[in-house]
Formats: C-alpha cells, sequence, structure tokens
C-alpha cells in the first residue's frame, strides 16, 4: 500500500553541464538536471534525470513505463523522470516503479516509488530550496528534503 511523506528522504538535483551535447551521431543528452534521491531508513539511492515531458515519455521503453505514463497528465513547466535503484556497492542501475517532478516555477518536488526490493512503497511531496555555491566540486544547484539532514549519518 501506498504511504505518504513517512519516510526520511534527501532529493539533490545537480544541473546537467552535459545538456545539449552529443552522445553519438544523433542522440543528445536532453536531462535538463540530474540528481538522487537518498532514503534514510532503509539506506537506498535512487538516480534521476530530468526532461520535458515530451522527451521523458519519448524515452519510455519497458511495460512498466507505459503503465506510469498512463497515469500521469502532463503539466505546464513540468519536469519528469524515471527513477532508477542505484546500488552502490556493484555499481548497478535498477528501473523501478515512479515518477519524479519538479514545478521549475514553484520548484515543487513530487517523488512516487514503488521498489518492492527495498520495500519502499511511498509517494513525496516537498519544497525544493537553492543551495549556496561553495565552489565544491560536487555541490547541487536544489535540494528537497523532509528531514534534518544533520542528523544523517
Amino acid at each position: 500500500m501506498l504511504t505518504n511523506d513517512t519516510t526520511e528522504i534527501a532529493m539533490r538535483l545537480y544541473e546537467n553541464k552535459g545538456y545539449g551535447k552529443t552522445n553519438g551521431p544523433g542522440l543528445y543528452k536532453k536531462a535538463l538536471f540530474n540528481g538522487t534521491i537518498d532514503v534514510k531508513d532503509p539506506c537506498v539511492k535512487f538516480v534521476i534525470d530530468f526532461y520535458s515531458y515530451d522527451d521523458w515519455c519519448n524515452s519510455a521503453k519497458t511495460n512498466m513505463q507505459m503503465q506510469v505514463l498512463e497515469q500521469v497528465t502532463p503539466e505546464r513547466n513540468k519536469l519528469y523522470s524515471w527513477v532508477t535503484r542505484y546500488d552502490t556497492l556493484t555499481k548497478q542501475k535498477t528501473l523501478v516503479m515512479g515518477v519524479c517532478t519538479i514545478d521549475v516555477d514553484a520548484l515543487a518536488v513530487t517523488a512516487t516509488i514503488i521498489d518492492t526490493h527495498s520495500c519502499i512503497e511511498e509517494a513525496w511531496s516537498m519544497q525544493a530550496r537553492a543551495c549556496k555555491s561553495t565552489g565544491t566540486y560536487n555541490s547541487p544547484q536544489l535540494l528537497a528534503t523532509n528531514s534534518d539532514l544533520g542528523a544523517w549519518k
């Protein structure tokens, strides 16, 4: 059963520096933001890449993704992402049932993840905030969380 906002997460979004560059002949990098969703307990990391609705729809390849597309109504000024579980030990990425969105005007983010392998079936709605530029290599541009990150390990 899908629950709401009970599991602590942190969503970090990074501007895609490769946006518009080629990935090969006729293949362009179209994700405007790349990011991660870190779940505190159970300790799981998900990878997200935000696209315009049309580019996101055109990237659907599986029956599971087609089921998700049937449930999503396109909205103006929103970006969309599939959700992929990332195993930090094996570096393996596994697509899970879910979708993540961000309203680029209001910076409102939503994430719905159904990952039976990690026992996560949850939906979150949060407000993203711009991060201060620290000049460090991997500092995110946007952060959304429902938790105090200082309390995380």
